[in-house]
């Protein structure tokens, strides 16, 4: 085994050590026990209110950190997943079909200590396999990339048939108290409020067709959030990427004004300067979710034009386990000729081009048929010029408890020397949480 290799195993026997060795639960005393150590993506900009009546300590009950902290040992919790997921991909004619098998370990590790400590690792290993793999000599080279500042993707082996990639997305220490929480290392930095596309996420964009990767990529970077009262909070963060280049440092201030939660941003966005805004709330039954970021290069600046990246949409649930969404996305600098389609819809977003199309629509629609069957439909269309369409079906099906079946397909459609279809692709998915 190549040295990459004995690095992953090596890796993995070392979390199964630690979970054996500190598997004692955290005893919950009083309310810092009932926190999560570090919050992670949730919709609303920041966490709501952790207690309920029933949770509420008597003051008897209640203890000071110091004496909570006397009371905790250190824990640990390991979980994660395993996945199968087969695909079809295809232009006009499904005869010329290739095939790639994908899959997917999930590790989830976290030693929680004494004085609101914690550390976690997360990891993911992937294996490719099929004819997809065989049209592409350059995938064994393009997942050992890590865009990171610290260089944690190995493809351990690799043929003209098949490629192994293992990755670490999250490897951090985080130390949090009443107001203040810090975490340093790579993190999920989640600024996005938007269901849809997000302008404010400067700090991990991602791309949203990309289905599979639920928890999304991780940054290294420091970030120091301060909650000086409730429903308001002071952000700064600082990321490094490849190299020591690439870097990100902004800030963020979360209010709330009017039944609406407010954020403004002020970065500097590796070769831009930016400002942002977002909000979410209400119109009648409807939630009301928009953000928006200019970024402007920061060389030449009065000669040069910025861009502006925005995005709104109004989404509602109805009864009989409907919900219903209609989004918007601006990019003041796209262009909807869209000649990159000739070769599919392949991508790589940033903060400052989410898309590369100037306008985008997205109708998304689901229906929880039974507590264990659903079924959820998306329409993208970018009007003018190439009239992209972009439709994504879905169907999902609890097989037991923690199995799950899925269906997902993709197609995509342009008009290119006459409007027809210019690819598809079709999934299906087995997945077992443990």
């Amino acid at each position: 085994m190549n040295k990459p290799g004995m690095i992953a195993t090596l890796l993995f026997a070392i979390l199964s050590c630690l979970y054996s060795l500190a598997k004692e639960p955290v005893r919950t005393i009083g309310p810092t026990s009932l926190r999560p150590a570090n919050p992670e993506t949730i919709p609303l900009p920041w966490p709501p209110n952790r207690f309920s009546a029933d949770t509420i300590p008597s003051p008897p009950d209640l203890l000071s950190p110091d004496q909570e902290n006397e009371k905790i040992k250190t824990s640990a919790t390991l979980h994660g997943y395993i996945k199968n997921m087969p695909s079809l991909s295809f232009g006009n004619r499904i005869d010329s079909a290739e095939f790639l098998n994908l899959f997917h370990n999930r590790i989830n590790f976290k030693l929680q200590f004494p004085r609101q400590l914690s550390f976690k690792m997360e990891m993911r290993n992937r294996v490719f396999a099929g004819s997809q793999v065989r049209k592409s000599p350059g995938l064994a080279t393009s997942l050992k990339q890590d865009d990171g500042f610290m260089d944690l993707a190995w493809v351990p082996a690799s043929s003209s048939s098949m490629a192994w990639q293992t990755n670490i997305d999250r490897l951090s220490l985080n130390w949090y108290n009443e107001k203040w929480d810090l975490t340093i290392g790579r993190q999920r930095i989640n600024w996005g409020i938007h269901n849809t596309w997000n302008p404010n996420d400067l700090f991990n964009t991602f791309n949203f067709l990309d289905f599979d990767y639920e928890e999304r990529p991780g940054s290294d970077a420091v970030r120091i959030q301060y909650s000086p009262k409730p429903m308001q909070t002071i952000e700064a963060a600082w990321k490094v990427g490849r190299n020591g280049k690439d870097h990100v440092a902004a800030m963020l201030y979360r209010f709330n004004k009017k039944g609406y939660d407010w954020q403004l941003i002020g970065a500097r966005y590796i070769n831009d300067w930016v400002a942002g805004i977002g909000w979410a709330g209400g119109i009648r039954d409807f939630g009301f979710k928009g953000e928006a970021s200019y970024f402007h290069p920061s060389k030449n600046f009065s000669d040069t034009a910025g861009t502006l990246s925005f995005s709104t949409g109004l989404d509602i649930s109805l009864d009989k386990e409907w919900y219903l969404s209609a989004s918007y996305l601006l990019n003041s600098s796209g262009n909807n000729k869209a000649g990159f389609l000739g070769s599919g819809f392949v991508y790589s977003p940033t903060a400052r081009t989410l898309l590369p199309l100037r306008h985008s629509f997205f109708f998304q629609g689901m229906k929880a048929f039974t507590p264990i069957l659903s079924a959820n439909a998306g329409i993208m269309y970018a009007p003018g010029g190439a009239n992209v369409l972009l439709f994504f079906p879905s169907l999902q099906y609890s097989l037991a408890e923690n199995w799950e079946l899925a269906f997902f397909s993709q197609h995509f459609f342009g008009d290119l020397d006459g409007y027809k279809a210019l690819g598809h692709n079709i999934y299906l998915r087995v997945k077992w949480n443990f």
